[in-house]
């Protein structure tokens, strides 16, 4: 379907990315035994939640999530190297930066360029969706100047956001680390 059509129907297809990139951070957090808030939030640029449960030294382990879903050349932009970079407005980048009781991590799903509707490519043992998502940590950002209307965040090639790397922010998290 193209993007003409979805938009007859209603459905831009920047709501469709958004959607896919949901419904991919779910699966990752289940793959990693974790579940999610309800995925309606979007308070505080929050988007989601991800909660792990099990034996850990602090109960229930969970660290915030604002997902950002893009093709290379809308708002994210390719970076020689291999690694990319998204601008964001001063109060969102800000408000993700400040102090918070949560660890905050943005998570950038990047599709190929000019890819309107997230194709997914069946192999016979597994399913495999266009792109890549990424992470950053907002307490590594640094200070916008003033006067300076957005934040740019590098979002490095090998930082990806997948299962194993919830298994190991939870399991940080509830043996006592992060924020």
């Amino acid at each position: 379907m193209s993007e003409d059509s979805l938009r007859r129907q209603g459905v831009p297809a920047s709501a469709l990315k958004e959607r896919v990139s949901y419904l991919t951070l779910g699966l990752l957090a289940t793959g990693a035994g974790c579940v999610l808030s309800d995925p309606q939030l979007d308070y505080d640029c929050l988007d989601v939640t991800i909660s792990g449960s099990g034996p850990h030294r602090r109960r229930r382990p969970r660290f915030d999530v604002q997902i950002k879903a893009s093709s290379i050349g809308g708002a994210v932009r390719a970076l020689s190297g291999g690694d990319f970079a998204i601008s964001l407005p001063r109060d969102q980048y800000e408000d993700l930066r400040a102090p918070a009781y949560l660890p905050i991590k943005l998570v950038a799903h990047i599709f190929p360029r000019g890819t309107e509707i997230p194709q997914v490519v069946t192999h016979s043992d597994r399913m495999v969706l266009d792109g890549i998502m990424l992470r950053s940590d907002p307490r590594e950002w640094l200070p916008l100047r003033s006067g300076q209307e957005s934040g740019t965040v590098r979002l490095r090639r090998e930082d990806v956001f997948d299962i194993e790397y919830i298994r190991s922010e939870i399991k940080s998290l509830g043996d006592g680390g992060g924020r």
